[in-house]
């Protein structure tokens, strides 16, 4: 109840602070939330719809219902319109729905649900209903860090023991066990992941995408399927004429029309009007006509699908008429002279257009001698650029699917355009599939019309059932339960209500679909650096535990002190949390197939950590016990092994930082921290083995040339030939 009221309050926000009505009788302003069943709502153009309400007198009624429904064009509202019980929001023409707006018009109409009740409180309910889901790298983690720490817990206590039973110094195996302890503490991975996705937010940003939670970032990257609305998203929310088709069939571009008939069409527009219709076409045919004031208007009625205007032009009247193309048609002088006309109307409807005439009439009172100047063909122009996205998220193995509460018609010609499949479903459709008929379906339908938010948020749970990871994008009050539901939800910033933007996990800022695709390739690769940034430390955690085993078996003193446990956790865990969470994408990136983390722990992992490490322990164990066996001094041995582990382990991770490509190709430098770490590592070893004050506090001890050549021989030959690998599998692959 809490989320609802919550959401609810957010609702209210949409809705005016008062609100015209008829209570007893009586015409009066009252505050919004004083509104109760059966108060009569007033309705004139501008008015911000507060409640759900029947209508019960229309005149000209055009009410933009884009947020609720999506679709783009103001509904023609008719209060003795008779809509089936069950009809979509989209085509109840005769009831009118809170958080809507009157675009042009004037009306009444009885109130019939306010609050939780109205459409946008079920809405409300669904968006307090719908959850979050923990994410797979959440659990993931959850998972990791509970084997590490009875790992961790387990293998601290048994190497000293193991050692004090094979007669080495208690006391300094206690500080060893303490060191351990430090080390095997799997406190890293979640500062990797938050690292990892923090930075990515961070270039999100650049592309104008904000990330609200950390979440949006990571699931973002495993995103297989994306459900889209059409108007705001895919379109651009605003009308615009394509063309203008003459009276004898002939097709205009808008700057191909000729000064007369762009005079003739201005006639026919309101001087001052909001609907997008006429201020699109004036837009279109605009020009430093003056036109004169009119002496006659008469709008848009239940019964006068048309609209006339009169002027006095050189003393002589002239009249002007707009409306529905087969009403103007049927009301010529001569209709048969229209038949071409009619067919290419037609034609420009079934492919989702809408078609306004234009024409004169000698009579306002009877158009019975209708005369055609032109049809304006209009449509809601997608937005530049979204056809190449969703044609290269296609390639990255994420398909598209537009739900929409359009018309059928213009869903199904916005999805051809783009590249995807044209074959529609609509809501009634899908309210007759049961919920495996519906995971069929998905299979080969991409295009959903008269979708309500319910019923998005359906598809949702059926996308998700089939294993899909779904992304929503949405910016009205009807996404935000799908928006909730999805495993991210993104809104768009400048056109999104503030409850989308409330719910979603992202905000694109600047409403550009184009980013999307470097959006997912950004959060693919942080998932990228994140899993090889977890397989290096662990890879690293297991060389340094190998290490102990063969001196731990002989009974000799452990090849690294606890001063030097403690050094290799600190300095192994900033190389595995700067050089992986920096690493540039992969070139190939957005090809590869996604990679599911759920299978990130398995037996694969473990293969990637014995086949990455297994050289880098040897050599150092080879090492260590070589130096102690030939010199006897332990001082000496231990810190061999110990500036081994400092290169190896840095070489070792310039390694791995790419799977694919080799090192060589990269660059040593190629990794600017990377680079660093190596000359750091270098430069700290030197001075913990020629500065002698050192020595005591580090138990270091200075190295001849001799031993600076082996170390230099088992950092390089230990991690290298995983580069040669690389280049093996390149050219078999070629």
């Amino acid at each position: 109840k809490y989320r609802t009221d919550r959401t609810m309050t957010r609702l209210r926000q949409l809705t005016s602070p008062t609100t015209k009505v008829i209570r007893d009788g009586k015409p009066q302003e009252i505050p919004t939330g004083e509104m109760v069943v059966g108060d009569i709502l007033i309705l004139t153009e501008g008015v911000r719809v507060s409640a759900d309400a029947r209508l019960i007198e229309s005149f000209g009624l055009l009410v933009n219902e884009a947020s609720l429904t999506g679709e783009s064009l103001p509904v023609e509202k008719n209060a003795g319109a008779t809509v089936a019980e069950d009809a979509p929001l989209a085509e109840r023409i005769n009831s009118i729905f809170s958080g809507t707006v009157v675009m042009s018009g004037e009306g009444k109409a009885i109130i019939c649900a306010v609050g939780r009740e109205s459409e946008f409180g079920k809405i409300a309910r669904d968006v307090a209903i719908a959850s979050k889901e923990k994410t797979v790298l959440q659990e993931t983690m959850t998972r990791l860090a509970k084997i590490l720490a009875i790992f961790a817990l387990g293998v601290s206590i048994l190497i000293p023991a193991i050692g004090f039973l094979r007669g080495l110094n208690l006391q300094e195996m206690i500080v060893t066990w303490l060191a351990l302890t430090f080390l095997m503490i799997p406190g890293q991975p979640p500062v990797i992941i938050t690292m990892a996705l923090a930075l990515a937010s961070f270039q999100l940003a650049k592309i104008k995408l904000v990330v609200k939670r950390l979440r949006g970032a990571e699931v973002l990257g495993q995103v297989t399927a994306i459900i889209t609305d059409k108007t705001g998203t895919i379109t651009e929310n605003r009308m615009q004429v394509e063309k203008f088709i003459l009276s004898n069939g002939e097709e205009r571009a808008p700057a191909e029309l000729d000064a007369e008939t762009k005079r003739e069409i201005l006639f026919a527009l309101p001087q001052y009007s909001s609907d997008p219709t006429d201020t699109a076409v004036q837009s279109a045919v605009k020009n430093s006509f003056e036109i004169p004031k009119p002496i006659s208007f008469a709008g848009f009625t239940e019964d006068r699908p048309w609209r006339t205007i009169g002027y006095e032009v050189d003393g002589q009247r002239a009249n002007f008429i707009a409306g529905k193309v087969e009403t103007l048609i049927e009301s010529a002088s001569d209709a048969s002279r229209y038949g071409k006309l009619l067919q290419i109307f037609q034609g420009e409807v079934d492919q989702g257009k809408r078609v306004i005439a234009y024409g004169r009439v000698k009579n306002v009172s009877d158009i019975k001698n209708v005369e055609i100047i032109a049809l304006a063909v209009l449509s809601d122009p997608i937005r530049s650029g979204v056809a190449e996205t969703i044609a290269r998220l296609k390639a990255a193995k994420v398909e598209t699917f537009i739900v929409t509460g359009d018309h059928p018609a213009t869903a199904g010609t916005i999805a051809k355009e783009i590249g995807i499949d044209p074959r529609v479903l609509t809501g009634s459709d899908i309210d007759k599939m049961s919920d495996d008929e519906l995971k069929t379906a998905l299979e080969i339908t991409r295009t959903f019309a008269r979708i309500a938010p319910s019923q998005k948020l359906r598809l949702v749970e059926m996308l998700k059932q089939r294993g899909e990871v779904v992304a929503v994008i949405g910016d009205g009050i009807n996404d935000a339960p799908a928006l909730k539901a999805a495993d991210v939800g993104i809104a768009m910033g400048e056109i999104g209500t503030d409850l989308a933007k409330e719910t979603a996990d992202l905000v694109l800022t600047d409403d550009n679909y184009t980013h999307l695709a470097d959006a997912i390739s950004i959060a693919r690769s942080a998932l990228e650096n994140f899993r090889k940034g977890i397989t290096y430390y662990l890879t690293a955690k297991g060389v340094l535990l190998a290490i102990f085993l063969a001196p731990l078996a002989l009974g000799i003193p452990f090849p690294f002190a606890p001063i030097h446990i403690i050094l290799t956790e600190l300095l192994m865990d900033l190389a595995s949390s700067t050089i992986f969470v920096t690493e540039a994408a992969a070139p190939d990136i957005m090809q590869r197939p996604i990679k599911k983390l759920k299978e990130f722990l398995g037996k694969e992992l473990v293969f990637k950590i014995f086949r990455n490490g297994i050289a880098l322990a040897v050599g150092i164990t080879a090492l260590y016990m070589t130096v102690y066996f030939q010199t006897g001094n332990l001082a000496l041995a231990q810190t061999t092994a110990f500036v081994a582990w400092l290169l190896g382990h840095i070489l070792l991770a310039l390694n791995l930082k790419q799977e694919k490509l080799s090192l060589f190709r990269q660059g040593l430098f190629s990794n600017r921290f990377g680079a660093f770490w190596l000359v750091g590592m270098l430069a700290f070893s030197l001075v913990i083995t020629l500065v002698p004050t050192l020595h005591t506090y580090l138990n270091t001890a200075p190295l001849t040339l001799g031993l600076w050549m082996a170390i230099a021989a088992v950092a390089i030959l230990s991690t290298f030939w995983i580069e040669i690998g690389k280049i093996v599998k390149l050219r078999e692959i070629s």
